[in-house]
């Protein structure tokens, strides 16, 4: 069912009466530096929304799709939106809101706050695996970055992710459009200490690798057996001192141009698909 109230915008649905309530302008998209969460989160980009309709439908409170906006993937989110029955709409482009990012494909959803879990929960989904395989993040900044690692670690089989509820780029729409709907996938665990919780996680025979530029050790010369938590720092210091501290082993990855270090996303990908290459080397 299509109506078309006012030239501005229509609300589409199969289950609910239409309703005549304009898209705010001044969308929240979470305050830097900081994961708690906002009311309502907004997803931008098509494969995002379609992976979380896929996957999450009920996390989905609404889809709003720029006016003039086609093709295959676009009729699936309004297709899949109809079957989950989810609230769409349509508005002209000189309303449609502007976006943090520089390609937003005309279509975002305006979705309950990203789902987290505690760290008991995350070690007891990993203890479901035969070798479990966790990410702790540290002061990462830049929330594309957090995205690319989450996908990242998604792909490379990774149950979690830990990262501190403050001093970190948020899990704001920047980092889902960068995670390409990965975080539906993945368990999410924000933590207030990252130091006690990389002493629990030891605890339960987990054994900590730190990615470290300075480490004589190199990912290819170690062997990442058993339970691997594998910790990445910020983009600019690395880990924090105490941080460190609680890793078990360094490891750096061996460069061969003039340049010294990596982007954390990058980092991180090439550690896990090495550890993801020694696991399928030893089946």
């Amino acid at each position: 069912m299509c109506q078309i109230l006012t030239p501005a915008f229509a609300w589409v649905t199969t289950y609910s009466p239409v309703i005549l309530e304009p898209l705010p302008l001044n969308l929240s998209f979470g305050g830097a530096m900081s994961n708690q969460p906002d009311n309502d989160d907004i997803l931008w980009g098509i494969h995002p929304i379609l992976e979380l309709l896929r996957l999450q439908p009920k996390k989905v409170r609404e889809v709003v799709i720029q006016q003039g906006k086609g093709g295959a993937k676009i009729q699936e989110i309004i297709t899949l939106a109809q079957e989950q029955g989810v609230k769409f709409r349509f508005l002209p482009s000189q309303r449609f809101p502007s976006s943090p990012e520089k390609t937003h494909q005309g279509v975002l959803a305006k979705t309950a706050p990203v789902a987290t879990c505690s760290l008991h929960e995350l070690l007891k989904k990993a203890g479901e695996t035969e070798q479990p395989l966790i990410v702790a993040l540290d002061s990462i900044q830049d929330p594309h970055n957090l995205g690319a690692i989450i996908r990242t670690a998604a792909a490379a089989g990774a149950t979690g992710i830990i990262l501190p509820k403050d001093r970190s780029a948020p899990l704001n729409a920047t980092a889902a459009k960068a995670a390409a709907g990965a975080m539906a996938h993945m368990k999410l665990c924000l933590v207030t200490n990252l130091v006690t919780t990389l002493q629990t996680i030891k605890e339960k025979s987990f054994w900590v690798y730190g990615a470290a530029g300075e480490a004589k050790r190199t990912v290819y010369g170690t062997k990442f057996s058993g339970a691997v938590c594998l910790v990445i720092g910020g983009e600019d210091k690395g880990m924090r001192p105490l941080v460190r501290e609680q890793c078990d082993e360094l490891v750096s990855i061996p460069m061969a141009g003039s340049l010294n270090s990596l982007n954390a996303s990058v980092a991180a990908g090439i550690i896990l698909f090495e550890i993801v290459r020694q696991r399928q080397d030893d089946r």
